[in-house]
């Protein structure tokens, strides 16, 4: 049966002649660039997804007759992925020469700048996303059948139901506030399984070092 790498280690450093710990090392640098290659590739994939997703909402707004609001989201989805792209690049200028464990400790340190950058661009993007998916949709075509039925039962107040109007806004400025807490929420549903397993190498080496 294989040893174990925590075993390996202790016997690296007990037998002087036995050349483990750099076997062990060995493992732990291909185990950090898998780690961060998998994650990249995610990264680009969820970039992806931005993308043709902000294309399709714009597609579909132009066929219900909200081709201004569609536009809008449109344009600040793919700023939100250049932005992504713009920020992945700042892996590239993590030192690979350096140790697995310190290269880790970097790709975390750059992993929780990156949640907090976001989290605060977020702060507007999620309100403005919000607001223009409710005008949009409300002033669409498609809708004007709905909005003049609307208006029959309630006073409007500039075309709005007042009542939905203050329900939306409220909605709005509550993902504003909690942005960084749902951007958050959302990394750990999207990448929670590497970064689970850089949290669990980070621990062993840390170990390993005590």
């Amino acid at each position: 049966m294989e040893k174990s790498i925590e075993t390996m280690w202790k016997e690296g450093f007990l037998n002087s002649d036995v050349l483990i710990v750099p076997k062990v090392n060995n493992l732990y640098d291909k185990k950090s660039l898998y780690i961060m290659t998998k994650f990249k590739k995610m990264f680009l994939k969820n970039i992806r997804g931005i993308v043709i997703g902000s294309i399709l909402l714009c597609i579909g707004s132009y066929i219900i007759g909200a081709i201004l609001a569609g536009s809008i989201v449109l344009i600040m989805m793919l700023y939100v992925a250049y932005t992504a792209y713009n920020e992945m690049k700042g892996l590239e200028k993590i030192d690979k020469g350096q140790s697995s464990y310190l290269f880790l400790k970097s790709f975390k340190d750059w992993i929780e700048r990156s949640i907090d950058r976001y989290g605060r661009m977020y702060r507007f993007v999620y309100p403005i996303l919000i607001l223009t998916f409710y005008f949009g949709i409300w002033f669409s075509s498609s809708f004007e059948g709905m909005r003049e039925r609307v208006g029959e039962h309630s006073d409007l107040f500039l075309g709005l139901h007042p009542g939905t109007t203050i329900l939306v806004l409220s909605f709005a400025i509550l993902m504003s506030i909690f942005s960084k807490v749902i951007h958050r929420k959302d990394v750990k549903i999207i990448y929670g399984g590497i970064v689970n397993k850089l949290d669990s190498a980070l621990t062993e080496m840390e170990e390993l070092r005590d």
